[in-house]
Parts: C-alpha cells; sequence; structure tokens
C-alpha cells in the first residue's frame, strides 16, 4: 500500500531577495541502494551526507526516504544539521518525527517540518537518527544519485558510530534527501522543483514494486 505525502505548490514571488523554492534536491534517481544502521557495530547511531545548496536561506521542510530491511514495527526519527566541520561542524538545529510505522521490507518516506524555519548556510551537513525502534526492524538510509537541485560530492557520505562521527567512503551515491524553503539571494529558477508541504508536519509509507528487493550494501 502507498501512501502519498500532500504537499502545495509555493508563490516563487515572495518579499524581495527571498524566493520559496527547494534549496536541495536528491530524489530523482534512484540506485536501489541502502545503507543499513546494522552495517557497523556497533550499530551506526546516525547517517547523512555533505551537501551544497543553490543558496544560503530558510529551510522549512525536510525530506528523507528510508528502508527498512526487516519485520513490521515503529520507530522515531531526527534529522540533526551541522555546520561543515572535520567531519561535522556546530549544530544547526534538530527536529524529531515520532511513531512512524512500517510494514516490514518497505520503503518509508518522511516529511520533517522546520518550525519556524532554520536559518543554513549554503554548505552544510544532515544526519538521520532512529531511536524506540520495534525488535527486528533493520533500517537504512536510500540512496540516490545525481542531485538535480544543488549538489554533493558522491565520493562520502557521514556517519556515527559509537559517539564518533567519520565520512564513509560510497560507490559514487548520495543519501536521499530534499530541503526546501526561502532563497536568501536570487537564484536560478528550479520551477519543476518549487513543491512544498503545507503547516503541520507529514509522513507518508510507500512500498513501490521497483523498490522491493533493495540491495542492503556495505562498503567502506
Amino acid at each position: 500500500m502507498r501512501y502519498t505525502l500532500p504537499f502545495a505548490l509555493l508563490m516563487l514571488g515572495c518579499a524581495s531577495g527571498a524566493r520559496a523554492t527547494v534549496l536541495y534536491d536528491n530524489t530523482t534517481t534512484d540506485t536501489l541502494d541502502t545503507f543499513l544502521y546494522s552495517l557497523a557495530q556497533p550499530p551506526y547511531t546516525a547517517l547523512g551526507d555533505q551537501i551544497h545548496l543553490i543558496s544560503a536561506g530558510t529551510a522549512n521542510q525536510a525530506q528523507v526516504e528510508m528502508f527498512n530491511n526487516g519485520d513490521a514495527g515503529t520507530f522515531d526519527a531526527t534529522l540533526d544539521f551541522f555546520n561543515v566541520g572535520s567531519p561535522v561542524g556546530s549544530s544547526l538545529g534538530s527536529f524529531d518525527v515520532t511513531n512512524i510505522s512500517s510494514v516490514g521490507q518497505d520503503v518509508i518516506d518522511i516529511t520533517f517540518n522546520l518550525s519556524g524555519g532554520l536559518s543554513v548556510p549554503q554548505d552544510l551537513i544532515f544526519t538521520v537518527s532512529v531511536s524506540n525502534t520495534s525488535p527486528n526492524m533493520d533500517l537504512g538510509v536510500d540512496m540516490f544519485e545525481p542531485p538535480t537541485v544543488g549538489s554533493s560530492d558522491n565520493s562520502f557520505m557521514i556517519a556515527q558510530s559509537g559517539g564518533v562521527y567519520s565520512q564513509l567512503g560510497t560507490p559514487s551515491e548520495n543519501v536521499y534527501f530534499q530541503l526546501s524553503g526561502t532563497t536568501g539571494t536570487s537564484t536560478p529558477e528550479a520551477s519543476s522543483f518549487t513543491m512544498l508541504g503545507t503547516s503541520l508536519m507529514t509522513m507518508g509509507i510507500g512500498g513501490w514494486e521497483r523498490r522491493r528487493h533493495r540491495r542492503a550494501r556495505t562498503w567502506d
């Protein structure tokens, strides 16, 4: 069963110097790879990426996609933003979605409403962590490539294990992620991606045929 995330088109003609648009988008080309939290011992506690937005600005909404390679259950997800550092810099903000349901062996799309808006630089790091996970779930972040709005180095991703952040090499892939909001300066039009969810946080779950047999990749 598939649940469609409700989105609303945004007007582009906002206040002078700011436009409602997608700041970064890597949601178009699915590589069918999933990087599982369980691939490390102890398991990874956060997985994410370093990205380059089309502009610094104010972010209002973010979307991530995960895959559950295990049994049905529920879990909570936390999205954290950081300045770029070695390997991560200072915290920019943290946002939660709770009691997310999974039927098992399914794709899970999660949308975070960044309440009040988050001021973001053009280059930043995001990570997604999971908690309160039901027994026998095996979650991971889905990998897509290439970004269609903004850019990201596809040779590495960001991970946390044992309380330590590190860069992990990837086989030319980036973590699925979309960030929407308003730009701080004039940017090229991104008309096909000018969509942003309305008001309250929404969460959807989907099980598309082409994704039911995702590859759970292991790489260093």
